[in-house]
């Protein structure tokens, strides 16, 4: 008889061999879950609360771990079960609350927007307070100035400059941060040595603050440190948990000592809609944490409101204006940002976020500006057709194309009542060359020059060509003034003379015209009777865009 090899394999019980989990093994496994738990807390700092989606990932993982130690299998299976209804409900509360359902709610994020004049936000700007250093020209110039310590320069790296009112004066403060783990490793003990300090208005004058008074200044908890010194993780364990923490800003007070300031926010709607509460101030050397709210927050501190917070609402509050069907469909009276902010100080030296609105769609055309104060959030909405920042920009890179020479994002002043863009102009190394002013009006006005003052006379000159038109587009008052000639001098600037006029009723201002506005300029002397036109302005040197000699003008 033939037995096939399959026969005798069916013939044959298999043998199922259980090796049975000491209960050590057991133990151990429910060890390891739990340093799993501790550790995914530690290094993610999830926030405790239902209004951010962390909370829910956590507690998913936490229960899945749980389920994986030495536990009864009903109970494994209903843990299960939890974790997964967690995430569930974390999906369901994320689309509730999409702008789809919630457009509404997404517009009002931002509070209430205030049309102002722009006069009573952005005063008229010392030329010696403007400020002519850029974030990218700061961090050049602090790299320069930290070169010069050799030894330092291999152990840290600078942070983000900061610009800022300190003692009336606009500065930049670069902290000096950690370059990596095994450097902090190494100087966990002392942390980094100080920051640099750069005018924003002097390129000239950098410092290298080491010490305040007779104390050193030593920066141990840093967003660059690890462990129980990182920032981030020094706040959470502080007690700030069920909250968001972000946004570390390094600021100054009016002592020049140095502190983070970090901004606290909830969510507004369902899980979205990032709004500041208030900051955390942190002591960089000692780790000390105190929380404010917005209102009791110190008054040294400029910028509680992250610039990103505020530039989604704007767009939310652009965007949503007539629902969100109305984006799909029609897009009727749609704003947006345009691309790129800028911080500013107005009057009082308050500090606000400077952006250009368009609307969509449009590609050079501004319908306004917004400024939103970086403390509280108050919002001004300033109507005025114009120029985008991107437009301003190439336009003044037009003026010097010969020399190829780019602009920096600009800053909005108030030159002569009438609201202006003014830049730096750089050439291909990053230096600053020239400096420019561009009407936010009309942005083929133009004045370009190798100083603040020559850029200013320069624009103003060109304001004037156009004084029929864009002069008088802000509601600035127009002055005439009848006086006679006490002193008169020239002055030739790039191939053109300029006439400086001082005359009896005001004696304290000096009148600046050029020949394009007036042929019996060359012809005038002491003693004549002119008649004159300006704007309403509370510089000691004023811009003429009218000039006429009544004694040989009939």
């Amino acid at each position: 008889m033939n037995i096939s090899t399959d026969q005798v394999s069916r013939e044959i019980p298999k043998i199922k061999i259980n090796f049975p989990k000491s209960k050590g093994f057991h133990i151990t496994a429910t060890i390891i879950c739990i340093l799993i738990i501790l550790g995914l807390y530690y290094f993610n700092l999830p926030v405790l609360s239902p209004r951010f989606s962390s909370f829910y990932v956590m507690i998913t993982l936490t229960l899945l771990l749980v389920a994986r130690s030495y536990l009864p299998a009903p109970l494994k299976k209903s843990l299960v079960g939890i974790s997964f209804i967690s995430i569930v409900a974390m999906i369901l509360f994320w689309l509730l609350y999409q702008p789809i359902f919630r457009s509404e709610s997404y517009r009002d994020l931002l509070g209430k927007v205030n049309e102002t004049q722009f006069q009573t936000l952005v005063s008229p700007i010392d030329l010696n307070q403007i400020p002519i250093v850029d974030p990218d020209f700061a961090s050049s110039l602090a790299e320069k100035k930290l070169g010069e310590d050799f030894a330092l320069g291999s152990r840290v790296v600078l942070g983000h400059p900061t610009r800022q009112m300190v003692r009336n004066h606009l500065y930049f403060a670069i902290p000096l941060l950690h370059s990596g783990f095994f450097k902090w490793l190494t100087n966990q003990d002392n942390g980094t040595p100080g920051y640099i300090l750069v005018s924003a208005t002097d390129p000239q004058d950098i410092r290298f603050i080491r010490t305040i008074g007779s104390s050193e200044i030593h920066l141990k908890y840093q967003p660059n440190s690890f462990w129980n010194q990182n920032l981030k993780r020094r706040i959470y364990m502080s007690g700030i948990r069920n909250v968001g923490i972000g946004d570390f800003t390094f600021e100054l007070d009016e002592d020049f000592h140095p502190w983070w300031t970090v901004t606290i926010y909830d969510h507004k709607i369902g899980l979205l809609g990032a709004d500041a509460i208030g900051t955390a101030i942190v002591n960089p050397e000692t780790g000390d944490v105190k929380y404010y709210d917005i209102r009791n927050t110190p008054v040294w501190v400029d910028r509680i409101q992250p610039a990103y917070f505020v530039m989604n609402q704007l767009d939310y509050w652009g965007q949503y204006i007539h629902g969100f069907w109305n984006t799909i469909f029609g897009k009727r009276d749609m704003l947006m940002t345009t691309m790129g902010y800028n911080i500013i100080y107005g009057t009082d030296n308050k500090c606000y976020i400077y952006t250009g609105m368009t609307s969509v769609g449009s590609d050079e055309g501004a319908v306004g500006f917004m400024l939103v104060n970086t403390r509280d959030k108050e919002t001004h909405f300033y109507k005025i057709s114009g120029a985008t920042e991107t437009a301003a920009m190439q336009s003044a890179e037009g003026k010097v194309q010969n020399f190829k020479y780019s602009a920096t994002f600009p800053i909005l002043l108030n030159i002569s009542e009438v609201p202006t863009f003014f830049m730096t102009l750089k050439d291909s190394a990053g230096l600053v060359k020239m400096f420019a002013m561009v009407s936010v009006k009309d942005f083929s006005l133009v004045g370009v020059g190798e100083s603040v003052k020559q850029a200013r006379d320069a624009y103003i000159n060109a304001l004037s060509m156009q004084r029929n038109t864009n002069v008088s587009m802000s509601g600035n008052q127009r002055i005439i003034l009848e006086s006679t000639v006490t002193r008169i001098g020239t002055d030739v600037k790039n191939g053109r003379t300029f006439f400086y006029i001082i005359v009896a009723d005001k004696p304290n201002v000096v009148f600046v015209i050029n020949t394009d506005l007036s042929d019996f300029l060359p012809v005038t002397n002491i003693g004549d009777p002119v008649r004159m036109e300006y704007l309403s302005v509370t510089d000691p040197t004023v811009n003429l865009i009218s000039f006429k000699n009544l004694r040989l003008q009939k």
